[in-house]
């Protein structure tokens, strides 16, 4: 991936204006891949973010981070592991570093290949940008997988998401059921609590560790215990490889119809048209698009979800990318409901493509935005693999239609309403109850029906 003009313009012709958080993985065939991890990991994503990242950066401060990260790890004080002076040249910032970081493998504190993890991850994350970031393998074939729509993980087949409690305890509920996964066939709800898997309480466990006790071998069982109307159930779920549909559709009730998509993965934008088509484009008179949980995925699934809500070739977002004039996403696609009336549902995890559509719709006054305040994470980057594992780096900025900046800032809401604990307890939606009272209808669902799959789904 060099850094010429004529690359770069290539680049984007090949991503197709891809966005993250899983975007096209370009090898990085400068460094020769290792057996196991070491500084040239550290020193291989250094080379991707002067070549690639949309802002010019500066060798030094980001291996200093990495070195930071070194001394927190190793308890190594900075006469062992000093600072590179400022100024130092590029080459020889990379060999004292280099140098350090043998030293910090010599304490032994942990294995040289978890070492190089940190370092990398320190590098990048004191760039403070949601898009540039560390994959482990596993992650990065993760990611690959979920791009285009494949089996991702072995699990249950459930989303999950943090609540603090009066008391400020955390407690992890279902958010989603997928349609068709075990966790389905088990009777897991939407709005369990999951006390317990395998054994192990999930009293004040984070979102990440709690996925990966609930994940585990295709065929191996899963003992939940979950909360439900006060009651605690047992439940067995037999895990098995999980696919992420993108979309599911179904009326909430005559002429309302309800959109949930769970990702941007390939294929998004054609399954909704599907899906809407199935239900009869005549026959609604509103939608509720909800965008909750969904962490992004491929702008041009975006920009064909953006199209059945708004004209022909709307301007969806602002990109700016280094060294390039700015330029405009646009919707594509013919429109299938442009003027419907739209609620969009979303909260602090939805984030880049979601915040494309949001931001948007909010520009245009095209929707009524109601739920939580969005991620504050948008940008277009690419996935690069690295000599183990790889990197997701940013190589564009990207702004509302209207030029308002969302990294780091988030979408506020227009209608703000926040999912507790006690509503989740109680089995009721009130961001979805909310969205109905927007649209001018009385008496939403406590919660999607259980046990049925919705009258159109993917």
């Amino acid at each position: 991936m060099g850094s010429s003009h004529s690359s770069r313009t290539h680049l984007r012709s090949l991503l197709a204006g891809l966005l993250a958080t899983v975007m096209l993985v370009v090898p990085f065939s400068q460094v020769p891949h290792a057996a196991a991890a070491d500084a040239s990991l550290v020193i291989a994503a250094l080379h991707v973010l002067e070549q690639q990242y949309v802002d010019p950066v500066q060798p030094v401060p980001l291996l200093n981070a990495a070195l930071a990260t070194l001394r927190k790890a190793t308890r190594l004080g900075g006469d062992a592991l000093p600072d590179i002076a400022p100024g130092t040249p590029a080459a020889d910032a990379a060999s004292q570093f280099t140098a350090e970081f043998a030293r910090a493998v010599q304490t032994g504190a942990m294995p040289e290949t978890q070492l190089a993890y940190l370092a990398t991850s320190g590098m990048l994350a004191s760039l403070h940008d949601s898009h540039t970031h560390f994959l482990t393998p596993q992650q990065l074939r993760e990611e690959r997988r979920q791009l285009f729509g494949n089996p991702v993980f072995t699990g249950i087949g459930v989303t999950i998401t943090q609540r603090k409690d009066a008391s400020g305890t955390g407690w992890i509920f279902v958010e989603d059921v997928f349609p068709g996964s075990p966790a389905e066939a088990a009777g897991v709800h939407r709005f369990d609590r999951i006390v317990q898997v395998d054994g192990k309480s999930l009293r004040n466990v984070d979102v990440v560790d709690a996925s990966q006790l609930i994940r585990g071998p295709a065929g191996s069982t899963a003992s939940l215990v979950v909360q439900r109307d006060a009651q605690m159930v047992q439940l067995s779920v037999t895990r098995a490889p999980i696919r992420v549909l993108p979309v599911q559709t179904r009326w909430l009730r005559p002429g309302v119809a309800y959109v949930k998509i769970f990702g941007f993965s390939q294929g998004a934008g054609r399954e909704i048209r599907q899906d809407l088509e199935r239900l009869g484009v005549g026959q609604i008179r509103s939608v509720v698009l909800d965008l909750r949980g969904n962490p992004g995925g491929l702008i041009v699934e975006a920009a064909s979800v953006g199209g059945v809500f708004l004209p022909p070739r709307t301007v969806l977002a602002r990109i700016h990318e280094r060294g390039e004039e700015p330029s405009a996403l646009r919707t594509t696609g013919i429109p299938l409901v442009p003027t419907t009336p739209l609620v969009v549902l979303v909260d602090g995890l939805s984030a880049s493509a979601s915040e494309i559509l949001t931001g948007a719709f909010k520009d245009y006054q095209r929707a009524t935005i109601v739920g939580e305040k969005t991620a504050g994470a948008l940008g277009g980057s690419v996935t690069v693999a690295l000599p183990e594992g790889g990197m997701s780096v940013t190589v564009e900025r990207i702004l509302t239609p209207k030029n308002a900046q969302v990294e780091g800032t988030g979408i506020a809401p227009d209608v703000p309403v926040t999912l507790t604990v006690a509503d989740m307890e109680r089995g009721q939606d009130t961001q979805l109850e909310a969205a109905l009272h927007a649209l001018g209808q009385a008496g939403a669902p406590r919660s999607a029906p259980q046990g049925r799959k919705p009258a159109a789904s993917r």
